[in-house]
């Protein structure tokens, strides 16, 4: 049997070789070298993805990360030539065979203080063309047969945020990102449903993989 020296040993071993293997997992992952290009939507901003770069930065810090924030169709055209390894984007459902991380209901969203009248066209808030969003918010109002008119143009989302709590039009977020300061006024408005849309992660078959999937 162990004396009570031995028993007191073996808890400071358990504890040593706990923080071995702790050592032992990270020195690997941050071990990894290279460089990573990544795109975002510049309204992805609104999720998780903050945190997730801040994470990848603690773990790997030898990978260096250049990140571009752009529309999605203008991240997806680099990717395309090569001058991006990852982007992270939106996209219709089942538009390309990259890795979808979720699926969203879009909505229309605007102030409190925004007012309506049904005969009256709708006041828009939209990205600059090329947008799915703008493209979803156009095609759903001519097939219901309502008039519209575009209030402000943005190309970012802090744009699209600020005209929206102006009270100047409305505009439209996937359902999980409308700020808490805007509502869904699709029911109060009685305008038409919108579809979906999904992020997805889409990578360049160019690029080294390792970055790639550490990211991923």
């Amino acid at each position: 049997r162990l004396t009570d020296n031995g028993d007191a040993m073996l808890g400071f071993a358990r504890t040593i070789l706990a923080a071995l293997d702790d050592a032992q997992a990270y020195f690997t992952g941050s071990a990894m070298r290279g460089k990573l290009r990544f795109g975002s939507a510049d309204d992805l901003a609104l999720t998780q993805l903050p945190q997730i770069l801040r994470d990848f930065r603690q773990l790997y810090p030898q990978i260096n990360l250049e990140l571009t924030v752009n529309q999605s169709a203008v991240l997806t055209r680099r990717l395309a030539a090569g001058q991006l390894d990852l982007v992270f984007v939106k996209q219709e459902p089942g538009t390309s065979d990259g890795r979808v991380v979720r699926r969203e209901r879009l909505v229309w969203a605007a102030h409190k203080s925004l007012t309506l009248e049904p005969e009256k066209p709708v006041p828009l808030i939209v990205y600059q063309a090329p947008s799915i969003t703008r493209a979803a918010a156009l095609t759903a109002l001519e097939a219901a047969g309502r008039r519209w008119r575009i209030t402000c143009n943005t190309r970012e989302v802090n744009g699209q945020v600020a005209a929206t709590r102006a009270g100047i039009g409305v505009a439209v977020f996937p359902q999980t990102m409308v700020p808490l300061d805007l509502v869904d006024v699709t029911a109060l408005f009685e305008l038409p449903t919108l579809g979906e849309l999904e992020f997805a992660l889409l990578a360049n078959p160019a690029s080294a993989r390792e970055p790639i999937d550490a990211l991923i």
